[in-house]
């Protein structure tokens, strides 16, 4: 039995996600497809664009068998850090084949000589890389910069600045790293680029869709499944950004001390006295970002450094969740009823805690029911934030 992996945010599901699914089932002839998901919080350094239950029930209808959650010390991270934790946890499954993931570039050899290059990390690429780095550019920046210096070739460094081409190659790490034994199935992306800021037709990126909605542009439901666009089309609540949030987070900044602000992941070189003095004067989470932003902190590392501070999750949880897969879980967000049979094979052959329900969470390591205690707040943080309840970290998964 083939069983295939996405690891993915669907911040908002879009056609292209449609799309990447049914390749996914189609080049691996998988029978079952598993999604490893953002909670409610993603990548970006943001909400996502609205709850992960809701999100999770948008992938089932999209062709998704089972979608467990990404927890959110993986999913509020870096592309490293976020792929480490996909990758991590499809392998804990213990019957996941493949990993098919989106990339600029489709030719699995090129991406595979990029990833190999990179994780050599030889000598000379890092002096490189650490001068970089000391002249305050950000890792991507001084990563690409290092390999120019080294000579590399200039066809594989154009490739080296695509936003999905950057993740792939931390899947394909992550895969050599962690798990051999799955195979990587790069999908060529179709349509708008990543970072398109406006609608490019039926596949548009998931930036421009959420400028759209937020515009009210009616061109954006043709975009979507209309089970997902009539939610972000009609609903004034949706989507949700950093700004919807941004209360909570300063306030929180102004309760908190120097030594709490570098305990936050990401914090280097004094970075916290910037982050105290910009929330004492900024009204709002965009004038935040806007003040203490610089070359070497980009914009989205400043997110989620602002979201990190208001989900109080610490750098220790972090690398204590990096250093043993005994602290990983499984905590279902949904599943098909004619799948249960999967959930049954996993609960057989993994070691890991599959978490249905609160009593289930007695299964895991003490640092597990930390990050578990950081998933729940940020569902009461976006209840909040959506004014209504939400309670389903304590309800079993959604059947369909």
């Amino acid at each position: 039995m083939r069983v295939v992996g996405v690891i993915a945010e669907y911040n908002p599901l879009h056609n292209g996600h449609i799309y990447h699914l049914e390749q996914a089932k189609r080049k691996t002839g998988a029978s079952y497809c598993v999604v490893i998901m953002s909670g409610n919080f993603v990548q970006r350094g943001e909400p996502a664009c609205t709850d992960k239950f809701t999100r999770a029930q948008w992938a089932l209808e999209a062709g998704a068998d089972l979608v467990i959650e990404l927890p959110t010390v993986f999913a509020n991270a870096s592309a490293e850090r976020f792929a480490e934790g996909g990758v991590r946890l499809l392998h804990a499954m213990g019957l996941v084949t493949d990993l098919a993931f989106g990339a600029e570039q489709g030719d699995i050899a090129k991406l595979s000589q990029l990833a190999d290059y990179l994780a050599e990390e030889p000598p000379e690429f890092r002096s490189y890389l650490q001068y970089h780095l000391k002249m305050g550019e950000s890792f991507p920046r001084a990563r690409y910069e290092a390999l120019q210096d080294m000579g590399a070739d200039p066809e594989l460094l154009s490739e080296l600045v695509k936003p999905n081409n950057i993740l792939a190659m931390e899947y394909l790490r992550s895969i050599h790293k962690y798990a051999p034994e799955i195979c990587p199935v790069p999908i060529e992306r179709i349509g708008g680029g990543y970072n398109d800021e406006y609608l490019t037709g039926e596949y548009s990126s998931a930036t421009a869709i959420r400028a759209a909605i937020r515009e009210g542009n009616t061109q954006v439901l043709s975009t979507m499944p209309l089970f997902v666009s009539g939610a972000m089309q009609f609903d004034p609540q949706f989507p949700l950004t950093a700004n919807d949030v941004g209360d909570m987070m300063l306030y929180k900044f102004r309760l908190m001390k120097p030594e709490d602000v570098q305990r936050l992941p990401d914090v280097r070189e004094g970075f916290e006295q910037n982050l105290l003095k910009a929330a004492r004067t900024a009204v709002d989470a965009e004038s935040f970002f806007e003040a203490v932003k610089t070359k070497r902190y980009t914009m989205a590392r400043v997110k989620r450094i602002g979201m990190s501070a208001l989900l109080d999750m610490s750098e220790e949880l972090v690398e204590d969740m990096a250093s043993s897969d005994a602290n990983l879980y499984f905590r279902v967000l949904g599943l098909k009823r004619d799948a249960r049979s999967l959930l049954s094979a996993i609960a057989s052959i993994s070691r890991t805690p599959l978490i249905m329900r609160n009593a289930d969470i007695s299964k895991c390591t003490d640092v597990a029911r930390e990050s578990l205690r950081v998933d729940a707040l940020s569902t009461d943080i976006l209840s909040y934030a959506l004014k209504k309840p939400l309670h389903r970290d304590s309800e079993a998964a959604i059947l369909v």
